[in-house]
């Protein structure tokens, strides 16, 4: 593995150059999708932050396995949404430009997680992908950005892992790509939440995608609370107006120090990126939260190339020390994989796409695809 330094070094080296190479054609949908799902039942709806707390303590509870239970039963449910999507593809051809990566952003955040309106050459995976040849399709996860808004106690990981399935397969059969036409190939790329969707769904459809991508994750999860301990989140409607419209179910953290908590690890980032990230967060849903831990996340029939990558500092999935929980049980849970790869990334916090050296776990990303034949 490089050392810190020589990662700075070449992430330096990188984003001068990735202004001039990201040259690209978007196209912005609105998806029409019907997810069908097994949902919980939300049992006692927050009336105040009080029980935002409560919730906080009790699930970080020494005996939450056996003593917390948020739910009053389970259904299977369907519904209509709109989902806001962006497709983007290299305005000349490339060898990789019919491979389409397929992003899935976390909680906290829209769809600009990955091509954020701050020093592009720095931190958009968008425009690096697109610098290296590659196509992506990114979107607005139900109830954040300009998708549709539901109750947060209703929205949950398995309406997002249904409605991830239903875009991947418009995505690979050449839907919401412009005139681009069918991808010879599509990757899964997720972040945190994201990836746990991610995951999910191939471990539902393992054939759903060729390759798969998961960031700001790990199997080894040390402390399953730990995402809620740090953020120290508070009900969104009472903190800001243009957050009026949604119901108690939606949280957000509770100052900018939280924020910084869960996402960043000092000295590896830039205080005007922490201020971006903090001005431009997204309330989410408490069900999201609390649900990632109850659908299946071991896609272990998925037989193509497959990562996990975090930043080193991680708090939320490795308690701030990735370097010896992230090799295992990933590997043996991708043991069919084509190939596999763990990576504790350097310096970098949870919000890896905004750590200062971001371009450098960019660049191992899409050289481990390019390895594998994506």
């Amino acid at each position: 593995m490089h050392s810190f330094t020589k990662l700075l070094c070449l992430a330096s080296t990188i984003s001068s150059s990735l202004a001039t190479t990201s040259s690209k054609s978007c196209t912005d949908y609105t998806i029409t999708v019907n997810p069908t799902s097994s949902n919980f039942i939300w049992a006692a709806p927050f009336r105040n932050n009080f029980q935002v707390v409560d919730l906080l303590s009790n699930i970080a509870s020494r005996t939450a396995a056996t003593s917390f239970n948020p739910y009053s039963g389970a259904a299977v449910q369907n519904a209509t949404y709109k989902i806001s999507a962006t497709f983007c593809t290299p305005t000349k051809s490339t060898g990789k430009k019919e491979i389409v990566l397929l992003l899935s952003h976390g909680l906290n955040f829209d769809k600009s997680y990955w091509d954020p309106n701050i020093e592009p050459q720095s931190y958009s995976f968008v425009d690096w992908a697109i610098g290296q040849g590659y196509s992506v399709f990114f979107y607005d996860r139900l109830g954040v950005g300009k998708s549709s808004t539901i109750s947060g106690f209703l929205n949950q990981a398995s309406i997002q892992v249904s409605i991830l399935q239903q875009l991947a397969t418009a995505v690979s059969t050449g839907k919401y790509t412009a005139s681009f036409g069918t991808p010879k190939s599509l990757v899964l790329v997720g972040h945190s939440f994201g990836s746990i969707i991610c995951a999910a769904a191939l471990a539902a459809t393992p054939d759903l995608a060729d390759g798969v991508i998961l960031t700001g994750f790990n199997y080894n999860a040390t402390n399953g609370a730990g995402f809620l301990e740090a953020f120290q989140p508070r009900i969104a409607n009472g903190q800001d107006p243009k957050w009026h419209h949604l119901d108690n179910g939606y949280v957000a953290p509770v100052d900018i120090y939280s924020n910084v908590n869960a996402f960043f690890k000092a000295p590896d980032y830039d205080l005007k990126v922490v201020e971006y990230a903090q001005a431009n967060r997204q309330p989410f849903a408490i069900n999201e939260a609390i649900s990632g831990n109850l659908v299946d996340i071991q896609p272990v029939n998925f037989t193509g190339p497959a990562m996990v990558i975090a930043g080193q500092f991680d708090l939320i999935f490795c308690t701030g020390q990735c370097d010896d929980v992230i090799e295992h049980p990933s590997a043996e849970i991708f043991s069919k994989a084509k190939a596999f790869k763990a990576v504790s990334y350097p310096g970098a916090g949870h919000g890896l796409n905004f750590a200062a050296n971001a371009t450098g776990s960019f660049k191992i990303i899409t050289d481990f695809l390019q390895e594998n034949g994506l």
